[in-house]
């Protein structure tokens, strides 16, 4: 073989490879074999298992809804842990303070549990200078009848 064979037959393999790597960059089809034929049939079997789930989940939601429960759950975390009591109109709860909390979580958890109205005055008290930094890890026993002052007087281990 000579020179020039090699050299023409390189140039060849080059050019064919670039048409490749252009054909599938430009998804351009120049001949060659595609999967799309089984791509249809999956394609088919997923959408026929995602109406099945979806007229089960219809099915569901239509036996939900005639179903009318009321049940108190209670959640209990390691960390802390909140008890409710209504008697009348005034609300009790145990609130647990620890490592690390925040005034914009005791606001909110207050609110939650009914004591206070609004979480956003609570955390602004709780940042003010007099209280900033002082809260005292611990369980306290507030109830929705104490002031705002005095439940930061409480959590804050200040004099009353």
């Amino acid at each position: 073989m000579n020179k020039s064979a090699i050299r023409a037959f390189g140039i060849a393999i080059f050019l064919v490879g670039a048409l490749l790597a252009l054909s599938s960059r430009f998804d351009v089809n120049i001949g060659l074999p595609t999967k799309e034929a089984g791509n249809l049939q999956q394609v088919e079997q997923l959408q026929d298992k995602l109406n099945k789930a979806n007229q089960e989940i219809a099915s569901l939601k239509g036996q939900l809804k005639p179903v009318h429960t009321t049940e108190e759950t209670s959640t209990t975390d390691s960390d802390e842990q909140a008890v409710e009591e209504t008697n009348g109109d005034v609300t009790k709860l145990t609130l647990q303070l620890y490592s690390g909390i925040t005034p914009y979580i005791v606001a909110q958890k207050l609110e939650d549990g009914g004591i206070i109205t609004n979480s956003v005055e609570m955390e602004l008290l709780l940042a003010n200078a007099k209280y900033a930094r002082s809260l005292q890890i611990g369980s306290y026993e507030v109830n929705s009848s104490m002031s705002l002052e005095e439940i930061a007087k409480l959590i804050t281990g200040k004099k009353q």
